[in-house]
């Protein structure tokens, strides 16, 4: 199964960052425009078993997306999963780790390429380099919102 992973590091606390992370409106701000992201329906906050279902367009193709967290752990880690949408397998687990400097957030994420015609289009490698170009602009983003720690390295 292709996996994707991203560390970044922030000059904030760990409940600062956990609480930015969790707030699913926020999502809208580190995501690139050019994926034209709506939030459609989701609580104000995460917790388990949350589900956000969100509107996002690509190449011109419209697609609805639901999500479910599956699992959640205070200023520790949740993890969100495709209940519907696009994908094969979308599996997005968010990991904090406090540290003396602020707080180190890394995203792992287990995906699959769509079944039947579009899986011929959306291919494991077409979607790991959309995810690398998704995250380069949310990497940038999150700096903006939270700071930069001088500690950040390559995605």
């Amino acid at each position: 199964m292709p996996f994707f992973t991203s560390t970044q590091t922030f000059p904030v606390p760990v409940e600062q960052a956990f609480d930015f992370f969790a707030r699913p409106a926020n999502l809208l701000l580190v995501c690139p425009p050019e994926f034209h992201m709506q939030l459609l329906e989701a609580p104000d906050r995460l917790q388990l078993g949350a589900r956000i279902v969100l509107r996002g367009r690509r190449y011109g193709i419209s697609r609805r997306i639901v999500s479910e967290v599956i699992a959640f752990e205070e200023n520790r880690f949740f993890t969100d999963a495709q209940v519907a949408g696009p994908f094969g397998k979308f599996v997005h687990t968010h990991r904090l780790t406090a540290l003396a400097t602020g707080t180190q957030v890394t995203d792992e994420i287990e995906f699959a390429p769509p079944r039947g015609l579009l899986g011929w289009i959306l291919t494991a490698k077409w979607i790991e380099s959309d995810l690398q170009h998704a995250f380069a602009y949310r990497r940038q983003r999150l700096e903006e919102l939270l700071g930069r720690a001088e500690s950040n390295g390559p995605a």
